[in-house]
């Protein structure tokens, strides 16, 4: 059966399953009950679905009513959370959460699920920060650490703050030599889209480079967010140490500090962080599968993140989509149907510190770089998904559209050429494999991006749902159809794809295009 008849069957199936519903999806029977803290490894051993040698057109309408009814996913999200709280890659809890995720996998029904290691070159933890200004007024400052920032020294740095504007050339270029020994203060606005949190991104390396070439001793970045709320960022995408102790204020206290410059008065301050960096430490990606029934060499890569930072619980960053992975990892295992090709389900550690696992899973698996069909990402929280971006892989966006037809009756989800570098499909993305990231509605994502309020009560679930269902028809009919979804790039056309993207200017900017023009990283 061809690919646009294939779909028209699921569609016919899917408006068929709607209309017996008036009331919606919660009138359908329970299909998966939370127990123990993860669910009952006999629900849904293969019920509802067809045969492994019937025609399986009709399999998606049944994943969707699995993924939108009750199931287990709020409970595993609630253990992942709540139980291990913020998931630090290389600390205790990060560890303790692989191997829940293990065991969760497995009750899912998925029997190859194993553990793969990697060494990251340094941990790091923060110790007990503290700020006091001392003139022109004493008072204590709320701020965090930035991750992967050296300690200062032992007596902690007594020095003046310089206010360098938005740290930009102008900002420098204003402050002079007095940034010399100081410790600088960045501007910054509030943070409401995803476009503004690029920007910061890729801004923000700059400025360490002109703080650290003006010679200041330290840097302060003033809050994103309102009301005092502190969130931690690093800008060491290898995991190595920041090259200056840096610090996050609390938005309104950095403008009080900012206040006292304005009026020409001098703030000094004493700024006391020991952090603690340590040498390599090891840390791990977790890979589950479900074998392939025609072309089993052959896999499509569902795949989240399961670190997070550690302020708050890590549950829009990015612990609802782990759990999305083991409920889309259910959903296609009790349909009972095995798709063509392999699906791998790989949960990466290392991702907040610059994407290394995902980076570690490229060089384990070059061999296999030629069989992976696809990479689909969700890293964005729970809003609603409303695009997949495909990064200027304009050969596949025909195809995809006829593999999404199925989740269209729950929302338009569409196909973009956007591009960015920030998550984890961009190591697969320069080894020429396409890829796909869920673009989803910021909902309060923003505000809460790696903040001390990223915990549970943040997360919708029902849209959760919705995206597990999104994500599990996805990746199935990726896996089953006839014909690949599109042939892996070479050197060459990755470089184009580079270029006509842009996101060459974002490697360089972000420090990374030394990587791919030596060939540390992506096809070689």
């Amino acid at each position: 059966m061809n690919r646009t008849s294939r779909s028209a069957i699921l569609i016919v199936a899917c408006a068929a399953m709607l209309s017996l519903a008036p009331m919606g999806w919660a009138q359908q029977t329970p299909l998966g009950q939370p127990q123990g803290g993860i669910f009952n490894p006999s629900v849904l051993k293969g019920e509802g679905g067809c045969s492994l040698t019937s025609n399986c057109a009709d399999v998606a309408p049944g994943m969707i009513q699995s993924a939108l009814v009750e199931s287990p996913l709020e409970e595993n999200l609630r253990q992942l959370t709540d139980h291990f709280g913020g998931r630090l890659t290389g600390s205790p809890a990060a560890h303790e959460a692989v191997e829940w995720v293990v065991e969760a996998f497995h009750q899912a029904g998925v029997d190859d699920v194993h553990v793969e290691k990697f060494t990251m070159p340094h941990g790091w933890s923060e110790g007990a920060t503290r700020l006091e200004v001392l003139t022109p007024a004493q008072f204590s400052v709320r701020l965090v650490s930035t991750g992967w920032s050296p300690a200062t020294p032992p007596a902690g740095i007594m020095a003046p703050v310089v206010d360098v504007g938005a740290g930009d050339d102008a900002g420098f270029a204003k402050a002079g030599q007095s940034v010399k020994g100081s410790i600088v203060l960045v501007h910054s606005s509030i943070l409401e889209t995803y476009e503004q949190l690029a920007d910061e991104y890729v801004q923000d390396v700059a400025i360490v480079q002109r703080a650290q070439k003006s010679g200041a001793a330290a840097i302060f970045w003033m809050s994103s967010r309102p009301n005092r709320l502190l969130y931690r960022h690093t800008l060491s995408f290898e995991g190595n140490p920041e090259p200056l102790p840096q610090a996050i204020l609390a938005r309104e206290d950095a403008e009080r500090i900012a206040r006292f410059l304005a009026h020409s008065q001098v703030v000094r301050v004493h700024f006391y962080m020991p952090n603690r960096l340590t040498g390599p430490v090891e840390s791990e990606n977790v890979v589950a599968e479900i074998r392939g029934r025609e072309k089993p060499d052959e896999f499509v890569l569902l795949g989240a993140h399961l670190d997070s930072w550690e302020l708050g619980t890590g549950a829009l960053d990015n612990g609802c989509n782990a759990a999305l992975a083991i409920d889309a990892a259910r959903v296609i295992h009790s349909s009972g149907v095995l798709p063509r090709r392999s699906i791998r389900f790989v949960l990466f550690t290392g991702e907040e510190q610059g994407m290394l696992g995902s980076a570690a899973y490229a060089r384990a698996h070059q061999a296999e770089m030629d069989k992976m069909v696809a990479a689909i990402v969700f890293d964005s929280g729970n809003g609603r998904v409303t695009d997949y971006s495909i990064s200027g892989r304009k050969d596949i966006a025909n195809a995809l559209r006829e593999d999404l037809k199925p989740v269209q009756f729950l929302h338009p989800v569409n196909v973009t050429l956007d591009a960015e570098l920030g998550t984890d499909n961009f190591y697969f993305l320069l080894e020429g494999v396409p890829t796909l990231v869920a673009d989803q509605d910021p909902a309060n994502y923003m505000l809460n991006y790696h903040a001390e309020s990223d915990t549970l009560d943040k997360v919708d679930i029902v849209e959760l749902k919705k995206n597990v269902a999104v994500a599990a028809v996805t990746t199935y009919a990726i896996a089953d159809a006839p014909e690949r979804l599109g042939e892996r790039q070479s050197r060459a056309e990755i470089e184009q794809l580079l270029n006509d993207t842009g996101l060459v200017a974002q490697m360089k900017a972000m420090g990374f295009l030394p990587f791919w023009l030596d060939g540390t990283r992506g096809r070689q």
